[in-house]
Parts: structure tokens; C-alpha cells; sequence
């Protein structure tokens, strides 16, 4: 049983932040996911496992996009590690082994799933094209990819755990017993915070309101009303997006053109999300 008492199906499906979860979640990842955690618990299968699992199933479809014959293949594996990734933190959450390193873990597997389609894509292309240009392409689309993907996970991170949870944010690599990992969550937090500035400078102040961690309800209100909309505009620049557009793309023959894609559209959301994060983060230091 989940803790606290709490009905399975309310702790498995428990969102970081339901009002700003994207549809294909809500109804379909994270259902699916739960079925695979409550199967994982009945093997007594831990998280750590089926974070591995999901990541070994991601690489597989990363790996096939080499192929055009193999791309819809891939980005149904790649559809089947979604609903694991899903999964292993539910697992953790009804068996009551949510812990920081299973987070970073977490973190990690989509970062190895995402090297392998960028390899993947870049294997099918080297053979018909220039190689030095391929990997060019390759290296801004990754850089562009990293950026997209910290600033998505870090707003709606930081949404949920100061609207929904009403913490002051508490991230420390210092839970973490394995160094080469804490040396990576640290640099993964510096990064978070080094693109998002201005957005630091409002946790500052909501921290040195707060009673012993614990955000005043003033604050939550305020920071709904001027993040509400901009998180869920984050929520463009998800791996969901991404794994649509392969989806699309190896349908059409043309995963050639997925760099294209996560430079350009892509960029442009960011680019936009980004002023619009400044506007909002100004509007609440301003105050009411």
C-alpha cells in the first residue's frame, strides 16, 4: 500500500502538477505508465530497475532511426520508453522510494536515450552526405536540445514544487552518495540556473518570505497568477514534442529533417518562452 493511506490509484497517478500537465500525459502516458509500475511492484521490480529498463528500450529506438525501414519501429520503442519513464517514478511513489537520486537517475536515462537518437539520426545520414557538415548540424541541434529541455523541466519543476507543494525549492547534490553523479547534478543545477536568472532572483525573494521552507500563501497565489500561463507554454519544448515530430517525420521518409526542426521551430518557441519568462518575472518582482 501506498503511504499514508493514501488509494493506489490517487498515489500512482499523482502529478507533479495536474493543471499544467500536458494532455497526452494526463490521458495517456501517465495511465499506461501505472499499469506498468503496478506490474513492476507485483515483480517487486524497484525503480532504479525500470529506470534502467527504459532507458536501454530508449536507446533501442534511438538506434533504429539510423534506418528509414526501422524509424517508425524506433519511435514506437521510443513511445514505449515514454510510458516507462512514466512508470519508474510512479513505482516510486507507491512503494515509497522516492529519493533525489532516483530523480537524477531519471534525469540521466533521458540524456542517454536523447544521445542515441541524435547518433542514430546522424549514423543514417553520414553514409549520403558530407560528414563534417552532418555533425555540425548535429552538435547545434544537441546544444539547442539541452537548452530547451533545462528550461522546460525547470519551470515546471520549480511551478509544482512552490504552487502545489508551497516549498521553498531545496535542490542539494548533497543527498547524493555517488560523486560522479553529484559532480553531474551539480552541473545540471548550475546550468538550470544560469538560464534563468532573473527567475532566480523571485525564488530569492519568495525564500526570505518563507516560515522554515514553507512558502507564504500570498506568494502561491501571486506566483500562479504570474506563471501560469508561461509554464504551460514551457510545455512546448517537452520530449513529447520532439518524439511527435520523429513520429511524423519517419512516416514521411524525412527524419533527416529532425535537426531542422529542433533548430528552428523549436528555437523560436524558446526564444519566445523565454521573453515572456522575463515579462512574468518582472511583473512579480514589481509586486502588486
Amino acid at each position: 500500500m501506498p503511504p499514508a493511506g493514501q488509494p493506489v490509484l490517487a498515489q500512482g497517478l499523482a502529478f507533479k502538477a495536474l493543471e499544467i500537465e500536458e494532455l497526452a500525459d494526463v490521458y495517456f502516458f501517465r495511465p499506461l505508465g501505472f499499469v506498468a509500475a503496478r506490474l513492476a511492484a507485483a515483480l517487486r521490480t524497484t525503480p532504479t530497475q525500470v529506470t534502467i529498463l527504459s532507458t536501454v528500450v530508449g536507446v533501442a529506438g534511438g538506434l533504429l532511426l539510423c534506418n528509414q525501414r526501422f524509424a517508425l519501429l524506433g519511435f514506437a520503442l521510443l513511445i514505449v520508453y515514454s510510458i516507462l519513464d512514466s512508470a519508474d517514478g510512479q513505482l516510486a511513489r507507491l512503494t515509497g522510494r522516492v529519493t533525489e537520486l532516483g530523480r537524477v537517475l531519471d534525469g540521466v536515462g533521458g540524456y542517454i536515450t536523447h544521445a542515441a537518437i541524435y547518433i542514430g539520426i546522424v549514423a543514417g545520414l553520414v553514409p549520403g552526405s558530407e560528414t563534417g557538415r552532418t555533425l555540425v548540424w548535429a552538435a547545434l541541434a544537441a546544444i539547442a536540445n539541452t537548452a530547451q529541455a533545462q528550461m522546460y523541466e525547470f519551470h515546471r519543476h520549480h511551478y509544482a514544487t512552490i504552487v502545489v507543494q508551497g516549498l521553498v525549492l531545496q535542490d542539494d547534490p548533497a543527498k547524493i552518495d555517488s560523486g560522479w553523479i553529484k559532480w553531474l547534478y551539480r552541473w545540471y543545477l548550475a546550468l538550470q540556473r544560469s538560464l534563468n536568472g532573473r527567475h532566480v532572483e523571485v525564488e530569492s525573494v519568495i525564500a526570505a518570505r518563507s516560515n522554515a521552507g514553507v512558502v507564504r500563501t500570498e506568494d502561491r497565489i501571486r506566483y500562479r497568477e504570474c506563471f501560469y500561463w508561461v509554464v504551460r507554454g514551457w510545455n512546448l519544448l517537452g520530449d513529447n514534442t520532439r518524439f511527435y515530430a520523429i513520429g511524423v517525420l519517419a512516416w514521411l521518409h524525412r527524419i533527416d529533417l529532425f535537426f531542422m526542426f529542433v533548430l528552428v521551430p523549436m528555437n523560436v518557441a524558446l526564444v519566445g518562452l523565454w521573453l515572456w519568462q522575463r515579462r512574468a518575472d518582472r511583473k512579480f518582482l514589481a509586486g502588486p
